[in-house]
């Protein structure tokens, strides 16, 4: 049994416990017992990951701190409660906010009900006063063919009509297909693909070095502006704050958005979104989405892990031979075909369509201390008792059941210390109050197993942009790349370790496990400030040193650490440049330049793209410079535009209730029999 009910003043002490305090709490009990010095040292003896996970696991039970996870379900009083929202909000002439809360009452409605057609009747009105005619026309016709009030049907036909007279009569259309084709034209991948990375240009090479890693060479010269990989995700994860206007699955920002038949939390754009993401991973999460999205305050990577595991098991039928590739895959040996899949037409080939290509990213467990596993631990702990309550792991067949077990706790484990390093962010430009598109918007995050096997630099050559309205990215070259050279991108660290992040204190960091333990204090003050780039222009050698060593276990070696390039406030202009050179920089960095792409003027951007990929290849003999930095800055601004920009409003403009209002004084919870007997096969 999944659920039970009981009043709102419920017994549970731990009702949407979130993970930062049950990870808290357990280190208070902890330390408070004087078991931190025998709790570290079992912990780090056990040698595989699924064992730390259930010692950890056992813990949380032992301290009663499992939380307790409760449902919520489609409601006509909720629906009710956010379209009157709605309603406030558009009679205030606060459209995108309206649209927002119609939003909410949408997926808050029971489906086929009438504060279902309601809530679409209401977007509609949001749609026409925004101009958007073809959208509100959908919405309309989408409440014809439902039940609704019948009050309403004069006053939709009289709005449909409104629209299709103002389609007519639009002498400039929100859009063009000949400027659309030009913008299309590049972000086309135009080579030819690699046989065996087929998401990546042959122009490219994987290559293994034991100092280096898996890396990405140059195997042909490469000109400023070409597409090196265009990916999907393996996986990807839309942010609370963008779901209201985003399809959960392919990321799509139509407007005629629908929700999940069954939970509160998810929007699609179409029945293929739907039947995917259900098929891949939200069969499982569906009826737990309020507690993972809001009450747990998991991140976004551990999300992200959590939808990889699932997914991974998922696309497999046959799960005794899954378990055997699984094997293999952890025995692994480095070379260039690691992460590759033998496909049904006997090719091997490295694609984020499979998940060995995701599976065997580097984890860096080897550099971690006990603190951050433990941490890491805590939250597959929780993760792997959420997905037990789903019967994720209930199987017949114990053996099959043991080894699912097994699978599960590795891989959320794997995940999670995959994520931080390897994971890519996927966002826009957004207005700002000035009408400047400069501030970025985080949209989501995904896994993207090429673009993983990158390497970094502080002075990159490469840059990333996301299609808005899709989770595919795009990887340009940004400098001119000869043969042999190696391709490097820029990390971001927006996200750190939670305990670091959050705790002052830790548990037993460092221990050597010879000799007295010790726990030492770690100050959140030593980490620099978030979501930023490690990047010369912006942060000193020590600064960036810092960040990356932190979360990617390495020091960075270069050419900007190396040669300690200078913050752009410091870098020289370059004297007695060529006459050709000078006056490219006053046609393409002057003033009014600056201005129209800072206001996100697509065609000027679309016709300023080629001259500043020329630009910046004539630059490149004088890096480190003021003009480099300066073109470089424009050509990824103007990528920035063509790939799509948000409006002011797009932001969240309010703080969702959670949970949710209800007419109801009764609320249901999970029993959690899937996961009363979680540890039965294990000695732990």
């Amino acid at each position: 049994m999944w659920l039970a009910t009981t009043t709102i003043d419920h017994p549970f002490p731990n009702i949407g416990l979130p993970i930062d305090s049950v990870y808290e709490r357990l280190l208070n009990h902890i330390k408070k017992d004087g078991r931190t010095k025998d709790i570290s040292q079992d912990f780090m003896r056990l040698t595989e990951p699924y064992q730390k996970v259930f010692f950890v696991y056992k813990l949380l039970k032992n301290y009663e701190l499992i939380p307790v996870l409760y449902k919520e379900e489609k409601s006509d009083y909720t629906s009710n409660h956010y379209r009157n929202l709605g309603n406030k909000a558009y009679q205030r002439g606060h459209n995108y906010t309206a649209w927002q809360y119609y939003n909410l009452a949408l997926m808050y409605a029971p489906l086929e009900s009438e504060t279902f057609s309601l809530a679409i009747s209401n977007r509609s009105a949001v749609f026409a006063s925004l101009k958007k005619y073809k959208e509100c026309i959908s919405d309309i016709e989408m409440v014809f063919s439902n039940t609704y009030p019948k009050s309403l049907k004069d006053k939709l036909d009289k709005r449909q009509k409104s629209c299709e007279k103002a389609l007519l009569e639009d002498e400039y259309p929100e859009f063009h297909d000949e400027e659309d084709e030009e913008i299309r034209d590049i972000f086309t991948f135009k080579g030819t693909k690699h046989e065996k990375f087929v998401d990546a240009s042959s122009k490219l090479r994987v290559k293994y070095t034991p100092e280096m890693g898996r890396h990405v060479i140059a195997e042909e010269d490469i000109q400023v502006g070409e597409i090196l990989v265009q990916e999907a995700p393996f996986v990807s994860v839309l942010l609370k704050d963008q779901m209201i206007f985003t399809c959960a699955n392919c990321f799509s920002r139509t407007a005629n958005l629908y929700p999940c038949p069954y939970c509160c939390m998810s929007l699609y754009c179409g029945k293929k979104c739907v039947m995917e993401a259900w098929d891949d991973f939200h069969f499982f999460e569906c009826p737990l989405l309020v507690f993972l999205l809001n009450n747990s305050h998991f991140t976004k990577l551990e999300l992200l892990a959590l939808r990889a595991t699932v997914k991974s098991r998922m696309a497999h039928s046959q799960l005794p031979t899954f378990f055997r590739t699984v094997d293999k895959l952890d025995a692994r040996c480095y070379g260039e075909n690691l992460g590759c899949t033998m496909t049904e037409e006997g090719k091997l080939v490295y694609s984020s369509k499979y998940f060995e290509s995701i599976h065997t990213l580097a984890t860096n467990v080897e550099k971690r201390d006990v603190s951050d596993l433990f941490q890491k631990a805590v939250s597959a702990a929780v993760l792997m008792h959420i997905l037990a309550v789903k019967n994720f792991v209930a199987m017949e067949n114990p053996e099959i059941r043991r080894n699912l077990k097994i699978y599960t706790a590795n891989t959320l484990m794997r995940h999670l210390m995959t994520a931080p390093t390897n994971m890519h962010g996927i966002t826009s430009n957004i207005e700002d109050e000035d009408g400047n598109y400069v501030d970025e918007v985080n949209i989501g995050c995904g896994a993207y197993p090429f673009l993983s096997l990158i390497n970094h630099s502080c002075a990159p050559n490469v840059v990333r942009f996301t299609k808005l309205g899709t989770n595919i990215v795009t990887l340009f070259a940004l400098r001119p790349i000869k043969k042999g050279e190696q391709i490097l991108d820029n990390y971001g660290y927006s996200e750190m370790l939670r305990d670091v992040e959050m705790y002052s204190g830790v548990i037993a960091k460092n221990i050597p496990m010879e000799g007295p333990a010790r726990v030492e204090l770690k100050a959140s003050s030593d980490i620099p400030s978030l979501h930023k780039k490690a990047h010369h222009a912006v942060h000193t050698r020590e600064a960036r040193q810092k960040i990356l060593r932190s979360q990617y276990k390495f020091t960075c070696i270069c050419e900007a650490c190396t040669e300690d390039y200078p913050l752009y406030q410091d870098l020289k202009t370059v004297p007695n440049l060529p006459t050709n050179i000078v006056d490219r920089i006053l046609d393409y960095l002057n003033a009014d330049v600056i201005d129209v792409l800072q206001k996100a003027n697509k065609r000027r951007a679309q016709k300023l793209f080629k001259p500043l990929c020329e630009l910046a290849t004539a630059l490149e003999p004088y890096i480190p410079c003021k003009e480099a930095a300066d073109c470089q800055e424009a050509l990824k601004q103007c990528l920035a535009i063509l790939s799509g920009v948000l409006a002011k409003g797009y932001e969240k403009s309010f703080e969702l209730e959670i949970p949710a209002p209800t007419g109801r004084d009764k609320t249901r919870f999970y029993c959690g029999d899937g996961a009363k007997n979680l540890l039965k096969e294990f000695c732990i």
